[in-house]
């Protein structure tokens, strides 16, 4: 079965996500895509200019950034991985900011920040890793001040991306159509296409590597799970919701169909209000 996979990944392409040369080149990837969400999300809604944003699973600090020069006040950075904080401290203090901000290893369902101390609460690309998901709400909640909103960004886990092994494996919903060994197996072998000149050590580090990930850094979100997890927090009040298809826009329609939404959405946006203390 490894064959085939390894075999799609000729007819299928390479999904488009840049930044993978160094941390540099992620963090400014990671700037561009704020960029595009300040743009078509977050500053229409008016939830930045003058605003104290508290940005989670900052990764390499390019998206709090881009928030931060929409017109923010303050920008605070969180994220689990140590070295994703440092790392983000660095490309931050590379030049002049006018605005205040900072970064902190920090837990989604323990955020070291007092009760509404944050007018906008963002987490992208951070909701189908939360470790527990249902805290990490309720955190988001917590720190979010009356009035002030949260907007989460999210790949659910049965899009055609959900697996994030799209690095290597290019079929859509893969997780869903092959077992772990049969994609790991690939993975190996686009691994030795890839590096020819690595001992066989090293690619079996990198592949526990990747595998590692996916077994345990994704938490198999679903849009049916999230809509529970949000309807459970009553002080928060569903202002916009999109579900965008992964690739086709076509498909838009389809997304207005519950299961059928599940497979074909890319991205769920939703913003929410905090409307009581």
């Amino acid at each position: 079965m490894d064959e085939l996979i390894v075999f799609l990944n000729k007819v299928f392409r390479r999904p488009r996500v840049g930044g993978r040369d160094s941390d540099d080149a992620y963090s400014e990837w990671e700037y561009r895509w704020g960029r595009s969400l300040v743009e078509e999300y977050l500053e229409p809604a008016g939830d930045l200019k003058r605003k104290r944003i508290l940005d989670i699973g900052c990764g390499l600090g390019g998206k709090t950034m881009a928030y931060g020069e929409a017109g923010a006040a303050e920008v605070f950075g969180a994220d689990l991985a140590v070295g994703h904080a440092a790392a983000s401290t660095e490309y931050a203090g590379r030049k002049k900011r006018e605005f205040g901000w900072g970064f902190s290893v920090a837990d989604a369902a323990a955020l070291p920040f007092p009760d509404r101390s944050f007018d906008t609460v963002i987490a992208n690309d951070a909701m189908e890793h939360f470790a527990e998901p249902e805290p990490a709400v309720r955190e988001m909640s917590r720190v979010t001040k009356k009035g002030g909103a949260i907007w989460l960004f999210f790949t659910p886990h049965y899009s055609p991306l959900g697996s994030h092994l799209y690095d290597y494996v290019y079929t859509p919903w893969c997780h869903l159509m092959f077992r772990r060994q049969s994609l790991k197996g690939a993975i190996r072998k686009v691994l030795r296409t890839r590096e020819p000149e690595c001992e066989t050590a090293e690619i079996e580090r990198k592949l526990g590597q990747i595998m590692t990930s996916y077994d345990n850094d994704l938490n198999h979100m679903s849009i049916g799970w999230f809509k529970r997890i949000i309807g459970n927090h009553p002080e928060l009040k569903v202002v916009y919701e999109e579900f965008k298809p992964a690739k086709f826009t076509a498909l838009k329609p389809l997304t207005r169909i519950p299961y059928v939404r599940e497979l074909v959405t890319g991205t769920v946006i939703c913003q929410l209000e905090r409307v009581t203390d």
